[in-house]
């Protein structure tokens, strides 16, 4: 074996070759397909299949990016959403305690004032206070005192024979119920006649 056969043979080795990754194996094939069309076959048929052959795989291809595309962007939406979720949920909550502050000021100095009239007065207006906040922010009051029984807003924990009222009517409400919008926050617990 002479030099020049060595040189021909190390050329070949495929040790002695650039390793390339499978994707760039891969695109390089695709390329030679692409750049090498079929032989023209003189069967018109084999020709017009292998041409809608090659139609379908691009289109699959498309098809294939576009699908992980709007996947990507599903994903992305979805963190999105999320967060602006977390974020809403955080400034609710931080502007309702902030409502809330100048209410439980009062109630703070209504505990450091000397009982008596005065200190009745201010626990008062305190709760008033409090319910003004609330109600601004939907919060509607059940008081039912005299109304007809409704299951759906009332809690009867007690029955009694009242001959003043008609049957199934709240005759004393032992602690009201509260609803924001039409959802019920909690039943009003209520006496009932027979």
């Amino acid at each position: 074996m002479n030099k020049t056969d060595k040189a021909e043979i190390e050329d070949i080795n495929p040790d002695t070759q650039p390793r390339t990754d499978k994707k760039q194996d891969e695109s390089v094939a695709t390329q030679e397909k692409e750049a090498k069309p079929y032989k023209e076959n003189s069967d018109p048929e084999l020709n017009r299949l292998r041409a809608d052959n090659d139609r379908l795989k691009q289109e699959i291809h498309d098809l294939k990016d576009l699908y992980q595309r709007v996947l990507a962007e599903y994903a992305n939406y979805k963190r999105r959403t999320e967060q602006e979720k977390e974020q809403l949920s955080e400034y609710i909550k931080s502007e309702t305690l902030k409502a809330l502050l100048p209410a439980l000021d009062n109630l703070d100095r209504a505990v450091d004032a000397p009982p008596g009239d005065e200190y009745k007065t201010g626990v008062d207006m305190t709760i008033r206070q409090l319910m003004d906040l609330l109600s601004e922010q939907g919060l509607e009051t059940i008081m039912p005192l005299g109304e007809d029984f409704d299951p759906e807003i009332h809690h009867a924990v007690m029955r009694e024979d009242a001959t003043e009222v008609k049957p199934e009517t709240v005759t004393e409400v032992f602690q009201k119920g509260y609803k924001l919008g039409k959802r019920l926050l909690r039943p009003a617990m209520v006496k009932v006649a027979n």
